[in-house]
Formats: structure tokens, C-alpha cells, sequence
């Protein structure tokens, strides 16, 4: 900028001789002089038909354009992109040009490469050379003040600039070392993210061989389990058939709860041979005369520890029978079935007795018995230290 105003220093001072209108532009950089006629406008742009022909991308077609009117000459911005700079003043409206204003055309980057300067003479046959002298004077002293102020602005913006540098070179260091800790970073975590994977593979393959291990376990299990339950059902089975057919009682047809041993060896239950002994003195097994009865406490714990070993319904029969023969008498088997059919459901039923007594002397008959007396029951309770 400073070379283009040392070029408008140094450009050829106007000669009055000359031949030339009496309004022109002269170009700052190369000296050449356009002339400004007043019949017809003086256009600058890209156009091969305006008056100057400037090949810049933010130059418009027509850019701006000067006009001759009432005396004066005024200059106009054709509404262009970067619009036109009067004196390094961008204008807005049409303004009035003097002898020595600079239009200027520059980029958004502010760097004046096409600046044009304004001559204008209003009487050059009359004018002499002293007065054009001292007005070039007068505007050069009006250049030197704006010169001095453009250095001013420039050294200011130079300054700014290093600054702006300055700032833009450090935090350009600062976004590098950030580069430099992410890339590390990323780096670290994609080996970190290997060792994971491989890590992960290894405990999947545990994973599987555990599974399989289990697996196999299980069917061993399982098959261990169903050979110990075959001998284990055998088992329960063989101690129900015993309970049934070598405990059981003749009397109730239940096993038998707290046995009582008669004189003749057939056992059953203490309640069932008081209640059979009341109404009969004779055996229902063997029907011999009943002379004693002891009552056979290692057998009722066996049998109890049996029942307690099977569970299920076998332990609950029998302790709903305890508690109902504490709680009620017991009640005697009915031996044969109740003969005739529905005819007689609505008969008076006459309740039998279960046994009848066949003789009142039994012994009579009886060989067991010889000499004919009648024994005398005798119950004995091993519990009990008298007897």
C-alpha cells in the first residue's frame, strides 16, 4: 500500500499545454491518463466495454460509475460485491468528485491494488502555471497528513498482525500437543482393547470347558442318582411288603402301634387285644385260650423308626392313628362282606356284633385244654418294674 502511495507521489504532474478534457483519471500505478467525458458516463468493471477494464474476481461487471451533472461530476456504486472506496472511504450514495480524490478498489484482505486518481481543471486556458504550482503544493500537504495517518494505520496493523501471529503460533503449539496426547492416547487404548479381546477369548474357552466339565458331571450325577434310587425303591418296597404282611395286626388290619405279645406268640395291637379280650378270652389267630399278654416296647421303637425312615403316607397313617387311638377307642375290623343288594338298602340294619362268643365253655371241646379248667388271663406290662 505505501509503494501505491509513493506511486501517487511520483505520478507526472498535469501540464496545462496539453491537449486533454478538462476531467480525467489517471491511473497511480502506471501513469496512463483516461478521459472523462461529459456527454456519456465513465463506467469502471470486468465489462471489455467500460472505460477501464479491471480482471478481478471481486470487481462486478459494472462496478461503479462517474457522471457529469450540474457542474459537477459524481461518483456512483453500481451495488457491487466489495463496493468503491472514495479517498479509502467506502461510499454509499452517489457523491461529488474533486480535482485529486482517489478511488480505490480492494478485496475483503483490504489491499489496494487498483487506485485511480481524480484531475479535474476548470479553466486550463486561463490557469497558470504558479496556481497549478501552489494547489499541487496545497495537495501534497493534504497527502503527506494522510500518508503520515496511513503509516500510523499501518504500523498499527502490523502490529496487531504480530500479535494475532503470535497467538494464532501459540495456540497452534497448544492444538499440536493435544494432537500428539490424543493420538498417544488412542494408540494405548486400541493395545488395551487387543489385550481385553484375547483376554476375553481365553476365559470363553474356560467358559466352555467348565460347561462341558458340568455337563458331564451331571449326567454322572444323574445316572449315580437313578442307580442309588432303583435299590433305594427296591428297598421301601420290600420294607412296605414287610410291614404289611409281618407287622400287621389281625384285628385292625393296620401295623401294629404299641404291640402286645400274647401266651399263644401272635402279636397285635394293645388296643385292639383289650378291646377283642372284653368280649372274648381267645385268640383270633389261633383261638387258644389267652392266659397272658406283654407288651413289647423294641418292637414298637422299630417299628416306629421304620415308619419314620419311609416318610410319606406310611409315617402320617400312623401318627393319625396314634393320635386317634389316644384320643378314641379303637375300632375292631368287620371281617366278611355285607351279603344282598339294593333291595335291602332301605331295611333297619341290626348291628352284630363282629365275633360271637360259640360256646360259653370252649375248653370243653378243646383238646389244648385237658384238664378242663378255666385259666385266668394274666396281662403283664414289661414297663412296669411290678408286675
Amino acid at each position: 500500500m505505501l509503494e501505491d502511495i509513493k506511486n501517487i507521489m511520483n505520478s507526472k504532474r498535469i501540464n496545462n499545454d496539453s491537449k486533454a478534457s478538462c476531467a480525467f483519471v489517471q491511473d497511480t500505478k502506471t501513469g496512463e491518463l483516461y478521459d472523462v467525458k461529459t456527454d456519456s458516463e465513465f463506467l469502471f468493471g470486468r465489462l471489455l466495454k467500460s472505460s477501464i477494464v479491471i480482471e478481478q474476481l471481486y470487481i462486478s461487471r459494472s462496478h461503479s460509475t462517474i457522471r457529469y451533472e450540474n457542474d459537477q461530476y459524481l461518483l456512483k456504486d453500481n451495488n457491487s460485491c466489495t463496493g468503491t472506496y472514495l479517498n479509502y472511504k467506502k461510499i454509499k450514495e452517489e457523491v461529488p468528485l474533486t480535482n485529486g480524490d482517489l478511488i480505490a478498489y480492494t478485496d475483503k484482505c483490504k489491499t489496494w491494488d487498483f487506485v485511480y486518481k481524480f484531475c479535474l481543471i476548470s479553466n486550463p486556458k486561463k490557469k497558470c502555471r504558479l496556481e497549478e504550482e501552489n494547489s499541487a503544493a496545497m495537495s501534497n500537504g493534504k497527502f503527506k497528513t494522510v500518508v503520515e495517518q496511513l503509516q500510523n494505520q499501518v504500523n498499527e496493523l502490523k502490529n496487531d498482525k504480530a500479535n494475532i501471529l503470535n497467538d494464532v503460533n501459540a495456540q497452534r503449539d497448544e492444538f499440536k500437543k493435544l494432537i500428539d496426547y490424543a493420538t498417544e492416547t488412542n494408540i494405548k487404548i486400541n493395545k488395551e482393547m487387543i489385550k481385553l479381546r484375547e483376554h476375553n477369548e481365553t476365559l470363553k474357552k474356560e467358559v466352555d470347558t467348565c460347561q462341558t466339565a458340568v455337563k458331564t458331571l451331571e449326567n454322572m450325577t444323574s445316572d449315580k442318582v437313578a442307580k442309588d434310587q432303583k435299590p433305594a425303591e427296591e428297598l421301601t418296597s420290600k420294607i412296605n411288603k414287610l410291614l404289611e404282611n409281618d407287622f400287621q395286626c389281625a384285628i385292625c388290619n393296620e401295623v401294629i402301634i404299641r404291640p402286645s405279645l400274647a401266651n399263644c406268640n401272635h402279636i397285635f395291637c394293645e388296643s385292639c387285644l383289650r378291646t377283642w379280650l372284653s368280649r372274648s378270652i381267645y385268640c383270633p389267630t389261633c383261638r387258644s385260650q389267652v392266659v397272658t399278654t406283654t407288651y413289647c416296647l423294641p418292637l414298637d421303637n422299630y417299628i416306629t423308626n421304620l415308619c419314620d425312615l419311609l416318610g410319606g403316607t406310611i409315617r402320617e397313617q400312623r401318627v393319625a392313628l396314634q393320635t386317634e387311638r389316644n384320643g378314641h377307642p379303637p375300632q375292631v375290623a368287620k371281617r366278611g362282606r355285607r351279603k344282598g343288594g339294593a333291595n335291602q338298602s332301605n331295611r333297619s340294619r341290626r348291628e352284630v356284633p363282629p365275633y360271637e362268643l360259640i360256646d360259653s365253655d370252649p375248653t370243653r371241646n378243646n383238646p389244648r385244654f385237658s384238664n378242663g379248667l378255666h385259666g385266668v388271663i394274666e396281662i403283664v406290662d414289661l414297663t412296669n418294674s411290678t408286675r
